[in-house]
């Protein structure tokens, strides 16, 4: 019996080296980052599992909830028609509100791209360091979000990267040359290169030790009695990355003005008419009357959009310190929103907002997003929101435009929060597309 025991001891500890050895082989104990590779090839994980036919099998899913949806709204409709109440309310809240819930949460679900090359097996394309991570919601924040088939977003680019840094990965080059620099000397005038990573995913940027150009001729900026409504002089912007070399040139008019997004920005007659004026649509609503829903709580809050800053300057006439999102799109937006006076924040819609939880009593968005967008991306970007906006602030969704099709998706996405409805608007824009506006009212939470 002993001599059995000692035979198994002995087993036991060779079989412990051999493993150890093969760890120690692999670089375990050195930290090798191709550790994975060298136990699992994609040839093995991939093995046993056709990732592509899943794909489509997913698809074909999709597909058929969204053919037997259509199906139950036409039966809806139907039942309307003959006034049948009771069968109605059923089948709208037993069965095609769960299905559409569901046929929304399956669209969310990210699976891996399946790559065929010529004379090659199937790849598995997977963008970097997604597979570092295990908690699945770090791995759904950094995928990246692409744009709806068809659509191309405010950027330019055909994916919405959040960010932790991870992507400078895939641009080195660019950063390298972001960062060649000589210590203590002037920076290239390169904003469009930090820019350009930013909005792929390679953010936050490393600081840099060198000094930032200005224009040579820089002058004083206008009293601020005067420079809320008027163009900034043209020596205060540094023009040697933008189509245009002065403020007159970016009007709506001038087609080579570089820029599509906000067009009329630049007018500041147009713009004195915004929010203050009655328009024709029901989804324009006036500033005077949402600050009457809260009279004397609206404080402080964010411009989430493109523009000039002039929500924040007609919000600052009544006393509210508002802070704009920007990005120099084509036209010296940051600039022009700093020399009127006001505050830029200059982020992409990658990044987690630089503000505490609870902080904001107001949330603005308009002109940023529209039926482009993602429905994951839009979900971390609605939460974001919620975290920092205090208990009983405003969202105020300003004529956000989608198609018709997909309203239900954006509606279900923006009520899903339970926010108390304030205002709640949709008006024709085209044929085939919609504008929504929305008022609404964060909830208090006492947990």
């Amino acid at each position: 019996m002993g001599w059995l025991q000692i035979i198994l001891g002995g087993l036991v500890i060779l079989v412990s080296v051999l493993s150890l050895a093969r760890f120690y082989y692999a670089g375990f104990f050195l930290h090798n980052e191709d550790i994975c590779h060298h136990f699992y090839t994609a040839k093995e994980v991939y093995e046993d599992f056709d990732a592509k036919s899943l794909s489509e099998r997913v698809q074909e899913v999709l597909d058929r909830l969204e053919s037997l949806q259509y199906k139950l709204e036409s039966k809806l409709q139907e039942l309307e028609k003959n006034k049948g109440t009771l069968e109605k309310v059923f089948l709208e809240y037993e069965i095609v509100r769960p299905l559409h819930n569901a046929n929304v949460a399956l669209r969310q679900i990210r699976l891996p791209k399946i790559e065929e090359e010529e004379g090659k097996n199937s790849t598995v394309k997977e963008d970097p360091l997604i597979n570092f991570f295990l908690t699945e919601e770090i791995r759904k924040y950094i995928t990246p979000k692409e744009n709806r088939v068809g659509k191309i977003n405010l950027y330019g680019t055909e994916k919405v990267y959040n960010t932790i840094g991870h992507a400078c990965v895939l641009y080195k080059n660019e950063l390298q040359q972001y960062m060649d620099y000589d210590i203590g000397s002037y920076c290239d005038d390169d904003w469009n290169l930090a820019q350009k990573l930013m909005i792929n995913g390679c953010d936050p940027l490393p600081r840099r030790r060198c000094l930032t150009r200005a224009s040579k001729e820089y002058q004083k900026p206008y009293p601020i009695n005067e420079s809320l409504w008027k163009l900034p002089d043209n020596k205060n912007v540094r023009w040697s990355n933008y189509r245009c070399r002065n403020f007159d040139c970016l009007q709506s008019k001038n087609p080579k003005r570089g820029y599509t997004k906000c067009t009329g920005c630049f007018e500041m007659e147009k713009e004195k008419l915004k929010w203050v004026i009655n328009s024709s649509l029901s989804a324009d609503f006036m500033i005077s009357d949402v600050l009457k829903i809260k009279p004397g709580e609206i404080r402080i809050g964010l411009d989430y959009g493109i523009g000039t800053g002039t929500f924040a300057a007609r919000m600052r006439e009544q006393n509210v310190t508002i802070v704009s999102t920007a990005l120099n799109l084509g036209a010296p937006f940051n600039e022009m929103i700093a020399l009127r006076g006001l505050i830029p924040l200059y982020v992409t819609l990658n990044q987690r907002l630089p503000f505490f939880d609870n902080t904001m009593d107001l949330i603005h968005s308009t002109g940023f997003m529209d039926g482009w967008i993602d429905l994951l991306l839009l979900d971390f970007i609605l939460y974001d929101w919620d975290r920092i906006l205090r208990p009983g602030g405003l969202l105020w969704i300003d004529r956000f435009f989608c198609s018709k099709k997909d309203l239900d998706d954006y509606m279900y996405m923006f009520l899903q929060l339970r926010y108390k409805k304030h205002k709640w608007a949709i008006s024709p824009k085209s044929k085939d597309e919609v504008y929504l506006s929305a008022l609404l009212e964060k909830p208090p939470r006492a947990i």
